[in-house]
């Protein structure tokens, strides 16, 4: 019989408890992941040691392709085992070990070439992505057995505020230990950077393992690998909710294949100044945390299905600011005069910001929602295979933004935004076509 927690009032306590764990667990592996980001910290460190553009994006590729793969083995490994926990927080405090053990290579690679260095860097960063692709599917079957339906897109959102608001803490750190002022110089301060994210990363695994994890009764048996296969294929063509979250994870990455390029598009064709890229950036944080604020009030009321509605549209909105703001004069007002400050600003500036605050929201809602939404549908005892399907088989959208640059030298930023606009009616049928999913659990 199965083990619900969720159906025992007097378990609410420990639902509760269990659920400020992983909020606790997601904001810290959030902001241990910063200090070794796949899209800001990486990139410059590979930028610095190679020159080549090319190289930068074998490394972003990798971070795809090294947290997708493991996923579908590592489900088949551990589906049928009554608790996941052990060997999620192993595998996490191993990757926080390795992390610091790149730290400890960037910080000793001093005079070392630039080629030896990137192939030994290259080979231990796909360790520790392919490591991170491991944890994820234990990780979802505890959330999925700790948290009620009801809540969990909730605690969903409340781990990337978390993660969010201390990623506000991390920037300022990774720009003192990245500056002259740290005297740490190249490789050594990447090196920090990585140490300090691997010690995090070891301290979040230290926090999950104190969620008490219930055991469920899983009566199925391990299947030779091919036969396991074959069964999660089945899933698409028996599961018409899992079918449409599937597709939706498509459609979805073809509406925001443009957002990679809203940046250079304001800078070369719509002449706005680099300056205004530090505001871009403070105005996507700030609607970050903003967004995942409101969706952690909105779930538990609407549901995760509903998440994914509002975000549809929001993603169209994002896509047509930047082919609308061409058409706004080019003019100045000064929008905080009320509160004393008379700066001017362009009004197609202003307009062109709402871009930001729209992805931002729209990005956190297809995070959460999707993220919940597969643990709802997914029966209890088939939560690994429904989630590793997902993600392993959502790998190919990372060629997405590959096609996107090709077709932008083509026909220019604004007809991939033209593009990315006319894949959005896709993601809003597929959302209004989810059956209802009945919720179980405390959070209804």
């Amino acid at each position: 019989m199965e083990s619900d927690i969720s159906d025992h009032p007097g378990d609410a306590a420990e639902v509760k408890r269990n659920a400020r764990l992983f909020i606790l667990n997601g904001g810290l592996s959030e902001s241990g992941y910063r200090f070794a980001s796949s899209e800001t910290v990486i990139p410059a460190f590979i930028q610095t040691l190679t020159g080549s553009s090319v190289m930068v994006g074998l490394s972003r590729a990798l971070m795809r392709v090294g947290w997708a793969w493991p996923q579908v083995f590592i489900s088949h490994f551990i589906e049928e085992r009554p608790r996941k926990l052990p060997f999620l927080v192993g595998v996490q405090l191993i990757r926080g070990a390795f992390t610091v053990g790149i730290g400890i290579v960037l910080w000793s690679a001093a005079g070392v070439d630039a080629t030896s260095l990137f192939v030994v860097f290259l080979a231990m960063y796909a360790v520790t992505t392919s490591m991170m692709g491991a944890t994820n599917v234990p990780r979802m079957d505890v959330v999925g057995k700790t948290v009620p339906s009801r809540q969990r897109a909730r605690v969903f959102a409340m781990t990337r505020l978390v993660g969010g608001g201390l990623a506000i803490g991390t920037g300022g750190v990774i720009s003192y230990v990245l500056s002259e002022k740290s005297g740490f110089g190249f490789p050594g301060s990447y090196g920090v950077l990585f140490m300090i994210g691997g010690a995090v990363t070891g301290a979040s695994a230290l926090i999950f393992a104190l969620i008490r994890e219930p055991i469920e009764e899983n009566r199925r048996k391990r299947e030779p690998f091919r036969a396991y296969l074959m069964s999660g294929l089945r899933l698409l063509k028996d599961d018409a909710n899992y079918r449409r979250l599937f597709a939706l994870r498509y459609t979805w990455a073809a509406a925001e294949v443009g957002r990679s390029f809203y940046v250079p598009y304001a800078i070369s064709n719509l002449g706005i100044a680099a300056v205004f890229v530090g505001l871009f950036v403070s105005v996507s944080q700030a609607s970050s945390l903003l967004s995942n604020a409101l969706w952690a009030w909105v779930a538990p009321r609407r549901g995760s299905r509903s998440l994914l509605v509002y975000g549809a549209y929001l993603l169209a909105l994002s896509v047509s600011i930047p082919i609308l703001t061409p058409y706004l004069p080019v003019e100045y007002v000064r929008p905080l005069t009320l509160i004393g400050i008379e700066s001017a600003i362009r009004i197609d500036v202003l307009f062109f910001t709402l871009t930001f605050v729209f992805d931002a929201f729209a990005s956190s809602s297809n995070y959460t929602g999707r993220t919940a939404l597969v643990l709802d549908i997914a029966p209890p005892d088939r939560r690994p295979t429904y989630t590793s399907f997902m993600n392993t088989f959502g790998v190919l959208q990372g060629a997405f933004p590959i096609l996107a640059g090709l077709a932008a030298t083509v026909i220019g930023y604004r007809g991939v935004f033209l593009i990315s606009l006319c894949c959005v009616p896709f993601s809003v049928i597929l959302v209004h076509r989810f059956k209802e999913i009945e919720s179980s659990g405390s959070g209804e």
